[in-house]
């Protein structure tokens, strides 16, 4: 038996469901809120938090906190397909562009996505604006980098799908829940987002829903 501690907007918890489906893998779902202690999954490891894998299946019982942890035991743990390539300049290139992405979207998931969370979800107080604009301010940027290397590559790290890819996108979808991703401003980045959510293991992130709140229309759309 495998558990999965996640929340569904978190874009972490998205990259981990992500690899999991690209893997095969099939999961107990346990969806927690992260603004709410959860005693079950507190007693995994001394600060823990979600996303969080527990794996009862293996010949020792594991647990994996965190994405990165939890995206590596995976590759160890069910080798084919591949997430990381197999030479070591290209893992290098995905490791890379994986890193990139969880760092240089944090400050958006603190700002925007943040935002329209406690505005919509959590129903604390009125917006931000300073907070969405810094965020949103920053996810074009990124965007525009991002657009360049899905101009010149199959997938975003190289020639095949990687790790690198499913953070991105991860993140991406997280923000498109809300409708604060700038599309028309980067479009071999849309393509490339399009190819993504035609996958077979972004339909579980297609189908997410939060109490309260509804995605944009073109949300789950394949062809936007």
């Amino acid at each position: 038996m495998k558990r999965l501690w996640y929340w569904p907007i978190d874009p972490l918890a998205r990259t981990v469901r992500l690899a999991l489906a690209e893997k095969g893998w099939e999961f107990e779902p346990i969806v927690i809120k992260p603004w709410v202690s959860d005693l079950e999954l507190a007693a995994l490891a001394p600060g823990a938090s979600a996303p969080a894998l527990l794996d009862t299946d293996a010949e020792v019982k594991a647990s994996a906190i965190g994405t990165l942890a939890i995206c590596e035991y995976l590759e160890e743990a069910e080798p084919s397909p591949r997430l990381l390539p197999f030479i070591a300049g290209e893992k290098a290139e995905a490791r890379r562009l994986w890193q990139w992405s969880e760092e240089s979207f944090s400050g958006i998931n603190n700002t925007l996505l943040a935002e329209r969370v406690s505005q919509w979800v959590r129903r604390e107080h009125a917006p931000n604006s300073a907070a969405l604009r810094q965020g949103a301010h920053a996810l074009k940027n990124r965007m525009t980098f991002l657009d360049a290397l899905a101009g010149e590559r199959p997938y975003l790290a190289g020639r095949n799908l990687s790790l690198a890819d499913l953070s991105v996108a991860a993140h991406l979808s997280a923000y498109d829940y809300f409708g604060d991703v700038p599309w028309e401003l980067t479009p071999d980045l849309k393509d490339w987002y399009g190819r993504m959510k035609s996958r077979p293991s972004f339909r579980q992130l297609l189908a997410d829903r939060v109490d309260g709140v509804k995605p944009v229309k073109h949300y789950s759309d394949l062809d936007f």
